[in-house]
């Protein structure tokens, strides 16, 4: 998990921001590349042949995961030609969708989330996400 707090829940409203994430979990090159980063970190180059994709499409969807702060830079490598090789991760974060305007109820968020985890067949252990309050690190999109 996120070594900060902050990451570990992201709570959007609808927004512009939040409609930019629904888009990724709907695109298949987005998920393949989540799913990937996810087992291991990868250079855009390793990614590419993985998935069997250009570079160039590999690219716009890296951005894309970036820029929602789905996936982030693990490390920067040089290579023998002395060029920049980023290397890829996902990042590990609970994101819930809001549809209404209200502020929300984080204690019954959390309680939900603790269902959820007793109920998965993975047994995720998801304690820590107990501890979160909203003085202590929930973090929700500004407007909330």
């Amino acid at each position: 998990m996120p070594e900060n707090p902050e990451e570990k829940l992201l709570i959007l409203q609808l927004s512009e921001d939040s409609r930019k994430i629904a888009r990724l979990f709907s695109n298949e090159t987005s998920i393949r590349i989540l799913k990937l980063l996810d087992r291991r970190s990868m250079s855009a180059a390793d990614i590419a042949n993985e998935l069997e994709m250009r570079l160039n499409t590999l690219k716009y969807n890296l951005d894309s995961l970036l820029e929602a702060g789905l996936i982030r830079v693990r490390q920067v490598k040089w290579s023998r030609k002395g060029r920049k090789i980023k290397v890829y991760e996902a990042v590990e974060q609970i994101i819930i969708f809001l549809p209404g305007k209200k502020i929300p109820d984080m204690s019954l968020i959390l309680t939900m989330l603790w269902q959820h985890c007793l109920k998965s067949k993975e047994g995720s252990d998801f304690s820590d996400v107990l501890e979160l309050s909203e003085s202590s690190g929930v973090y929700c999109e500004p407007g909330l």
